[in-house]
This record gives C-alpha cells, structure tokens and sequence, in this order.
C-alpha cells in the first residue's frame, strides 16, 4: 500500500482536463524514488509527460509525495507516526478511519 500527498496549488490550470461527461482529472505518475525522502518518502507524484516531452527531456512538474505503507511498518514505525509528515493536512483527515481499516485488513487473513 503506498500513501499519497499531493499538494493541489501545485497543480497547473492547463493539466486539468474536462471529460465528456463534465468531470475533472489529471494524469499523474508515481514514481520510486532513487533514494528516500526526508519525511519517509518512497515515492513522487508528478505530471504525466507527453512523448515529445520525454524526449525533449522537459523537467518534471513534481506535485507531490508518497511512501509505502510497508517500508514504513518495516521500520517498525507506529500508525500514528506514519502521518506525523503531514503536519495536520490532508492525511491527518483519514487518519482514524485508515487505522481502523487496516487493523480489520489485518483480522480478515484467511490463514
């Protein structure tokens, strides 16, 4: 399981499409990162590129952060812990709901 924090104000106007039916998204890439980030990060968040500029070699349009549930509970770090990076944000929103979630996930192995 990996976590996401994406930061919205980041996010440019024009990366925002409108579906037929009215509907707003955006192409993002989550990506490993090479080394780990200084809040636990395992992962980034970016645009996605077009081909052309992939290979026009455009930077990146990072918008934000992920880390892996499992290399965090590897570390031995508690659940509380886990969204203490957040400082209150978004993730601090799901914070209950994701403890009790994982602790049925982790009563309902079949073995």
């Amino acid at each position: 399981m990996i976590i996401i924090d994406i930061c919205l104000t980041d996010i440019p106007k024009d990366a925002i499409t409108t579906a037929k039916n009215g509907k707003k998204y955006i192409k993002l890439v989550c990506a490993e990162r090479k080394t780990e980030g200084k809040f636990g990060e395992t992962h980034y968040i970016a645009l996605s590129q077009s081909k052309e500029e992939r290979e026009a070699k455009k930077p990146a349009t990072y918008v934000g952060g992920a880390k892996s549930y499992n290399n965090v509970t590897n570390k031995n770090v508690s659940k509380e812990n886990l969204f203490k990076a957040d400082k209150g944000g978004i993730m601090e929103n799901f914070k209950n709901d994701y403890a009790a979630q994982m602790e049925n996930e982790q009563n309902d192995l079949p073995f």
